[in-house]
Order: C-alpha cells, then sequence, then structure tokens
C-alpha cells in the first residue's frame, strides 16, 4: 500500500513538474508576441544616406571618376550597399562594388553624354535591397 501511494505521489509530481515548464514556456511565448507589437522593442528601421565626405558631384563629364560613398545606419549585419545606375549600359561603372558603409567607391562616368543627359545614381544596402538613395548627376561632354 505504501508503494502505491509513494508511485501515485511521483506521479502526481511528474505532471506537475511538466505543466510548470509548459506554463513557463508559455509566459515566455507570450511575452515574446507582446513584444513583437510593442515599437520600443522594435529594430530601429536601416537608413541609407550619402555620405558627407564622399557625395555624389551634381555634374561630371564623360569618362570623369569620383568618389561617392553611402552610409548605412541601424545595419545589424553592417553589409554596407551596392551601388547601381541607370539608364542601363549609358550610366557609367562602380569600382568596388558592393562596399561596406560609409567607404567610397570610385564612379566612373559613361563615355558619352546619354540621350537624357544625365544618370541616376543609386545606392541600396545588402541587408534590405527596400533600402536606399539616389542622386542624378548631370553628365557634361568635355
Amino acid at each position: 500500500m505504501l508503494d502505491s501511494r509513494i508511485a501515485a505521489s511521483n506521479h502526481s509530481m511528474n505532471f506537475l513538474r511538466s505543466n510548470v515548464l509548459t506554463l513557463g514556456a508559455m509566459l515566455a511565448l507570450i511575452a515574446a508576441v507582446v513584444a513583437c507589437g510593442d515599437p520600443k522593442y522594435q529594430a530601429s528601421a536601416i537608413v541609407v544616406a550619402f555620405g558627407s565626405g564622399f557625395p555624389p558631384p551634381t555634374a561630371l563629364e564623360t569618362n570623369a571618376t569620383t568618389g561617392i560613398a553611402a552610409v548605412v545606419t541601424n545595419d545589424p549585419k553592417n553589409a554596407g550597399v551596392t551601388f547601381s545606375c541607370s539608364p542601363a549600359k549609358e550610366c557609367g561603372s562602380f569600382s568596388p562594388n558592393p562596399v561596406a558603409s560609409n567607404v567610397p567607391t570610385t564612379f566612373q562616368a559613361p563615355p558619352t553624354v546619354p540621350p537624357s543627359g544625365s544618370v541616376t545614381v543609386v545606392a541600396t544596402s545588402v541587408t534590405d535591397p527596400t533600402k536606399s538613395v539616389s542622386a542624378t548627376i548631370t553628365i557634361n561632354a568635355p
């Protein structure tokens, strides 16, 4: 009889232990869900801006080169930016590409003035490609 009471008591303790762990896990889940909706627990949004040390010029001659840097803030991966431009195949090139945040890439203007007379340079976050900044550069013949 005593053995059966001890067995029943052990069974009750095991049941309580497993439910306490389940309750603890449930409370952690609830806290995580609540924190997800609270702005004070959200990571700041990634922001891309041209660096003040190497901003894109407003105008550049054909084949000329210049340094352009973009700064990415709040990037948890610190992955930097990829540069691109338009109109495609008529806008110039970047080297190196991609680059770290606030590190200049060398932009080489196209060899001829594009039909629109300008190119658009875009710096896009590697971590979040929906975040970018752009600038228009007028391309002049020498």
